[in-house]
């Protein structure tokens, strides 16, 4: 090899080696590592050239801005609010370059936008400056969508942004604030209907067969429990479920059960998550009554709520138990402007932070196993307005930890990092960003059993099998161990659960069940080498 392609090949290897140390190398199963941005509030944006990363560029201190994750795994930016003002700039950050780009948007403050002509795509066209609460989606092509929000009023007009055009295209609603919208007839799609102008809506997901859906958020006087769905191909809002008045209360139903009439009550800025199955999920929120800490799951297919579990009253503290462990006591404090909720490569669900009722910020981080119905806590403090600590930028600690905060926003990335930037801390707003690896040994979630029976051991038995007012397990035991016993339901929710050191010989438990329903249920007996499954049938 010559030396002028030696010296090209070095200068290649050298460049990758920089690239690989700057953001993964120092990324540690479980810690956080503050990768880019400041650790003092409220700082200002540095732009660079439009269009072009530099690694001294960043977005200014914000709160609540837009976020979307393209097809390639940037992320992107739009909007949110400081001390300055209201702003309207879209941005780009690459995770593996660690740099920014300032895409489109004039640098000012509360910039009232350019609207064009509706559908009409244009270099010119730019949404008024917004934040706090727009709903965000990404389509089966790329292009990123945004409704909602405030400016000095609430919104309630639509826009598309296309990647590869770089250009804005207002699609729907007016130009206008405060609109009161058009409901229509409940179930059926109209060009005509518009959801009424919002902010504090923290609810937006983009079902498998690609539409568009909303939930609740806060006109200027109240807050809203109703659902949509916006349907691409006709440019039609349809009004689904929920209520066309603001306030309304919630109807619970029976835990884990569908039913047409249940429905969360009205709330702003919950978290939200799709599951494997196409389900939309949703979780807390803040009315007058306090910040909740309810799930629910809605079925797109049946067009019915569930709620999942939870707390019906608002401002309950929450039980985090043991960091790792798997309890299904455990559950988050109730919270709101909790934007920052991932959903990992195994379709659990993940929150971190947020404000309890009051404004006090949290900073800790949980996932949700949605099959099974628990909630694990993984990081962060369990009390409030925790400090954090930052360590040095770009190097994982255990120490490390994002201080508390809530309206901050949220990413993944191909490997399955999660990502936190911005929000409102206790001295003001952010412009950081944090990296968080998950760790893989804590708390591991149940594997939903429910679908096939699978028998690992011939010397496992439960009988009788069906059972009607008890039935006994027994297997043999080879030394003293510690035993964990759980019983799901169909719905995957846990019904029994129970830890005990078991001796060497014969184990054997009697489990009432005159109480329960019947029906099929599935038994998970787990030890330190071995796993068992069992199906069960219920029948009094």
């Amino acid at each position: 090899m010559n030396k002028p392609y030696l010296l090209l090949y070095s200068r290649v290897l050298i460049f990758a080696f920089l690239l690989f140390c700057g953001n993964n190398a120092f990324s540690q199963p479980g810690e956080w590592v503050w990768i880019h941005g400041d650790s003092i509030t409220e700082q200002p944006a540095v732009y660079g050239v439009q269009g072009v990363a530099n690694p001294a560029n960043h977005p200014p201190s914000l709160y609540e801005p837009c976020e979307w994750t393209d097809l390639n795994g940037n992320f992107w930016l739009f909007g949110g609010i400081n001390n300055s003002g209201v702003h309207g700039d879209l941005w780009k950050y690459n995770p593996i370059t660690n740099q920014w780009i300032w895409v489109k948007g004039n640098g000012t403050v509360n910039d009232p936008g350019s609207y064009g002509t509706i559908g009409v795509a244009s270099q010119s066209n730019r949404p008024p400056a917004r934040a706090e609460g727009v709903v965000t989606w990404v389509d089966a092509v790329g292009n990123l969508w945004l409704f909602g929000g405030i400016v000095i009023y609430q919104k309630n007009d639509l826009w598309k942004y296309d990647i590869s055009t770089n250009q804005w295209t207002w699609i729907k609603g007016p130009n206008t604030s405060s609109d009161p919208g058009l409901y229509g007839t409940k179930g059926v799609p109209n060009i005509a209907n518009n959801p009424c102008a919002r902010w504090k809506t923290g609810a937006g997901w983009t079902d498998n067969a690609g539409d568009f859906w909303l939930f609740g958020g806060a006109t200027i006087s109240s807050v809203l429990n109703d659902l949509w769905r916006y349907h691409i191909a006709t440019n039609e809002w349809t009004w689904m479920k929920g209520d066309s008045t603001t306030g309304a209360a919630g109807v619970y139903g029976t835990l884990g059960v569908e039913n047409p009439a249940n429905t969360p009550s009205a709330r702003t800025a919950n978290a939200h998550w799709k599951d494997p199955s196409g389900n939309l999920w949703l979780f807390g929120g803040a009315n007058v009554s306090g910040a909740y800490n309810d799930m629910w799951r809605y079925n797109t297919a049946t067009n019915m709520w569930a709620w999942i579990g939870g707390d019906i009253a608002g401002n309950i503290i929450g039980i985090s138990g043991t960091k790792c462990d798997l309890d299904s006591a455990n559950i988050p404090r109730g919270r709101y402007d909790d934007k920052t909720a991932w959903t990992d490569q195994q379709g659990n669900f993940w929150l971190f932070g947020g404000f309890g009722y009051g404004g006090t910020r949290t900073n800790d981080l949980w996932k949700y196993c949605y099959t099974s119905n628990i909630w694990i806590w993984q990081s962060g403090d369990s009390t409030l307005n925790p400090p954090g600590s930052w360590g040095t930028q770009g190097i994982s600690n255990p120490a490390n930890m994002p201080p508390g905060r809530g309206g901050a926003v949220g990413w993944t990335d191909h490997n399955g990092h999660l990502y936190v930037f911005g929000g409102w801390g206790v001295p003001g707003n952010y412009d950081d960003i944090w990296k968080y690896t998950m760790d893989s040994t804590c708390g591991v979630c149940p594997v939903a059993s429910g679908i096939t029976e699978i028998i690992h051991a011939e010397d496992f038995f439960v009988f009788p099998n069906p059972a009607s007012s008890s039935f006994s397990i027994s297997f043999p035991s080879s030394d003293k161990q510690i035993m964990e016993l759980r019983i799901y339901n169909t719905l995957g929710k846990q019904v029994y659960v129970e830890k005990e050191e078991i001796t060497e010989g014969k184990f054997e438990k009697q489990i009432n069940v005159e109480k329960w329903s019947d029906g099929i249920y599935f038994l998970q007996v787990k030890m330190q080498e071995d796993l068992f499954n069992k199906k069960i049938v219920i029948q009094h």
